[in-house]
């Protein structure tokens, strides 16, 4: 009997090293996940801040219009689309006003949220970074421009 009790305590010992150690590597697993999409994204964020800024130099403005972009010739048409989305788009946008020294001030911003390009990885996870970023009043996602503050069309991770 004592040794089938025996037993049975290193079965369930077992049972919790492994439990713990999925429970160790699951947030690391999320993170690789999360490196790899992001830089995929970002890559695809630069190329359209290059097509914004090739556009604006030969027009004056922005544009917010992934149309506009492919039939100039400085996109193509599949850049539009978030990596890992399941076909969902950037959103773009961009602005033109007139600041109170009379001067045109051209905007532009596109995005990717992180329940777009995360879907399918822990919703729970998402759901976080997305609650950090709002209480840190950031994008949650990755952006580059800004529609409301001039940046410069940086990134929001550079």
């Amino acid at each position: 009997m004592k040794i089938n009790n025996n037993i049975l305590l290193l079965i369930c010992v077992m049972v919790l090293i492994v439990l713990c150690g999925a429970s160790i590597m699951k947030p690391m697993r999320f993170n690789k996940e999360k490196r790899l999409r992001e830089a995929a994204v970002k890559e695809r964020l630069i190329s359209i801040r290059q097509a914004e800024e090739k556009y604006k130099a030969q027009t004056g403005a922005y544009t917010g219009d992934f149309a506009t972009l492919v039939d100039a010739g400085l996109l193509a048409d599949s850049m539009r689309y978030v990596p890992f989305s399941g076909g969902k788009e950037f959103t773009l946008g961009a602005t033109a006003e007139v600041n109170s020294q009379g001067q045109d001030i051209t905007l532009m911003e596109c995005g990717a949220t992180y329940d777009v390009y995360l879907q399918g990885l822990d919703p729970n996870d998402i759901a976080e970074l997305q609650e950090d970023a709002e209480a840190k009043e950031q994008y949650p996602g990755l952006r580059i421009g800004n529609l409301e503050h001039p940046n410069g069309n940086a990134g929001n991770w550079e």
